[in-house]
């Protein structure tokens, strides 16, 4: 397929719109203006990410995919970098992506690759579809383009400790099974990463504090969200001396990148895929486990409800045992170093979120939120023997 197949449609008056889209024999100029997509106006997409596209457009895509007669088009999704489209032929449910503008063909090539050796070793995640010229991308003017199938699950974000608990021997098993392709596929490093290094976090909180202060005098918020970033700074400074020695003594693998429980698929108390490998890469192991620890103490604190005074109290035995289950897949189980060194890299996770608040539009209500956390953050770093 040529890029002049799938150029961007104008907008009409220049009002971005959704239409809902069924596959019917209505012909002519009417069936065009039925058959064109649109963002929702209600839907904030950057430039960098949006995309659209029309009926005839996709259709044109399942044709180069041999994915069959099409049927409909559904409502589109957005993640951080990527947009993506559902939509339904003959042959099932599918998802279209288009790829943030600093993704590469190398880049993309290699990921279908591991995707795809995960599949051939048993690993639940979805099939990326190839064109009948044996590609898996396509190009959408700049963008990249590819095509996933749907993998049916439940919907909503319900999470308990047995489905969490399963998210940890999941993950296990994911590690195992990336080592062993690692040693027949060559990597290729993200454009873009989703974590960033104590001293590059400080120079963050300094513009950080630049921002805040634009607030001081029309938001009394303002105050509290100088605090956190004030706090982060004085954690971090001495965090960023040793930090990349102690890293790089840390066993390596290539890990997921983007471990949460969002990316973690369910039907029933089965999981059914693990998705979104954008930020697959070679790093120390326990930035998977520290990452998904975020969303494993998040569903603590909303079901014990963790205040200051009760932070001790509660039930962190469970973050234990998601370890401990978590080296009953892998291969290569934790060391006593990386159980040890773990605390301290959950709270700097955490810092990296609240030195890049700043930068976001909403800066003063999420640097906010950031102050209500970093006490219980600062407890666990302390906890040298919560892992070991």
């Amino acid at each position: 397929m040529s890029n002049s197949s799938l150029t961007e449609p104008e907008l009409a008056g220049g009002k971005p719109r959704r239409v809902r889209v069924r596959h019917s024999n209505i012909g002519g100029d009417k069936q065009d203006l039925l058959n064109t997509i649109r963002v929702d106006p209600n839907m904030h997409r950057s430039s960098r990410t949006s995309v659209q596209i029309s009926w005839s457009q996709l259709k044109k895509l399942v044709d180069d995919f041999d994915l069959g007669r099409m049927i409909q088009m559904d409502i589109p999704t957005q993640t951080q970098c990527n947009t993506t489209d559902p939509f339904r032929t003959g042959q099932g449910t599918f998802l279209l992506r288009a790829r943030h503008g600093e993704e590469y063909i190398e880049r993309v090539e290699y990921l279908h690759e591991m995707i795809n050796g995960l599949i051939a070793l048993g690993f639940p995640v979805p099939e990326v579809m190839r064109k009948r010229n044996g590609k898996t991308w396509t190009l959408w003017g700049e963008r990249l383009v590819e095509i996933h199938r749907f993998v049916p699950h439940d919907t909503g974000s319900h999470r308990d400790w047995q489905r969490m608990n399963a998210a940890a021997g999941i993950l296990g098993d994911l590690h195992r099974t990336l080592n062993t392709l690692a040693k027949k596929i060559s990597p290729v490093p993200p454009e873009m990463r989703n974590d960033i290094g104590p001293a590059y976090c400080l120079s963050l909180i300094d513009e950080g504090q630049y921002v805040v202060s634009q607030y001081l005098e029309r938001d009394p918020e303002a105050v509290v969200a100088q605090q956190v970033l004030a706090r982060a700074r004085e954690i971090l400074e001495p965090m960023a001396e040793n930090y990349e020695r102690i890293i790089g003594s840390l066993p390596w693998l290539t890990v997921h990148g983007d471990y949460h429980f969002w990316n973690i698929l369910y039907k029933a108390d089965q999981i059914a895929s693990v998705v979104d490998y954008d930020f697959m890469q070679e790093r120390e192991r326990l930035f998977d486990i520290a990452y998904a620890m975020q969303s494993v103490i998040a569903h603590l604190t909303r079901v014990h409800g963790v205040t200051v005074q009760h932070i001790p109290k509660q039930a962190w035995q469970n973050l234990r045992l998601w370890v401990d289950l978590y080296d009953e897949t892998t291969h290569l189980p934790l060391t006593q170093v990386e159980r040890a060194r773990l605390p301290a890299e959950i709270l700097r996770i955490f810092l990296v979120s609240v030195a890049t608040s700043a930068g976001q539009e909403n800066p003063i209500e999420l640097l906010t939120k950031c102050a209500q956390e970093i006490d219980l953050y600062c407890w666990i770093s302390q906890q040298d023997k919560m892992f070991t």
